[in-house]
Formats: C-alpha cells, sequence, structure tokens
C-alpha cells in the first residue's frame, strides 16, 4: 500500500520537465532545516539524499511521468503521476469530494470550489516507510511546488488540505476540523 500527496491543479502543469524539478530542489534554501521539520536531524543522511538525487523521465499511459530517486538504485523511488484525461481528473474529483462529506470548517466550501475548476491531477506516491526518510521532505517541497505553479491544493497522506500562500503552506482543513 502507497502513502499519497496528491496536488489538485487548476492549471497545467504538463509543461514542467524532469530537470526544472531537480532545479528546485537543488536550490532549495536550506534542505537540512526542512528536514529536521520532519524530524530528520541526521545532516548525512539530507547530504545522502541530494547526492543521489536523480529524477528520470517515465513514460506511462497510466500517467505515471518520473521517478524521483534519492536513495541506492534498490531502493523504492517516489513516483510522480500526471493525470490529465477528463475521465481520471473527474474519479479524482469524486473521491476528493467523498472524503470531504465529513469535514467542518469555513475553508471546506474552498476546497469545494477548488475542485471543481481543476484541469489536471499531480500524486507523489511513497512507500510508507519512505514516511520516515527523505522521501517526505521531497515529496513535500515537490507538492508546495506543483502547487504554485498549477494553482493547487495539496492533499497530504493524512487528509489534510493546504494551499500555498506567500510560498508557505497554510492548513485549510485537517485534524482541528474533523467531527
Amino acid at each position: 500500500m502507497a502513502a499519497w500527496l496528491t496536488v489538485y491543479c487548476s492549471r497545467s502543469v504538463d509543461h514542467i520537465t524532469a530537470d526544472d524539478l531537480l532545479a528546485f530542489l537543488r536550490n532549495l534554501d536550506d534542505p537540512h532545516t526542512l528536514a529536521e521539520g520532519f524530524g530528520i536531524e541526521d545532516e548525512d543522511e539530507v547530504n545522502r539524499a541530494f547526492a543521489r538525487l536523480k529524477i528520470e523521465t517515465v513514460t506511462d499511459t497510466d500517467g505515471l511521468k518520473f521517478a524521483i530517486h534519492y536513495k541506492t538504485a534498490k531502493d523504492r523511488p517516489i513516483y510522480f503521476h500526471l493525470w490529465a484525461k477528463r475521465s481520471r481528473v473527474k474519479a479524482e474529483r469524486e473521491e476528493a469530494l467523498e472524503g470531504l462529506e465529513e469535514a467542518k470548517g469555513r475553508n471546506v466550501k474552498r476546497v469545494r470550489t477548488h475542485l471543481a475548476k481543476m484541469v489536471e491531477v499531480i500524486a507523489l506516491e511513497l512507500g510508507w516507510n519512505q514516511l520516515e526518510d527523505m522521501g517526505i521532505v521531497l515529496a513535500g517541497q515537490i507538492a508546495e511546488f506543483i502547487a504554485v505553479e498549477g494553482d493547487g491544493l495539496i492533499l497530504d497522506q493524512n487528509d489534510d488540505w493546504w494551499a500555498m500562500k506567500n510560498q508557505l503552506p497554510v492548513l485549510l482543513v485537517g485534524e482541528r476540523n474533523r467531527p
């Protein structure tokens, strides 16, 4: 079973390349501090992940676009899916709306309104163990980058909804809004 960070975009991000993502990640201001925010305090682990960082373009009819490698070649990469087919976007929208049925709070309407105008879905697929290593840090940063570029909202692995404001994530619907 996989963990997912999903970005529901109202603008296309299909133009973003592996080189664009790699340049973004390599230019992060302070990856060590970002990693600490996810409980990763070993600077060597962060350095190794960036030294091994490679983004491979994948051709796949199911929408798999990139494999993001940051460990050894035998380790599972982060998979970057881009879904733009109308039927798939509709299915993803319906699933997201279903997940909001019990949600409370003033931002639920904002999320539902955004879902009505989305044109693409980016899904970052991680193994559960990647939630405890640099995988979640890299996937989180990519999700935030995509959300900015694609005017998107992020649904994280905990079913919390985030928007980007001034390049920073802002919680819209999350744990404090649940019954």
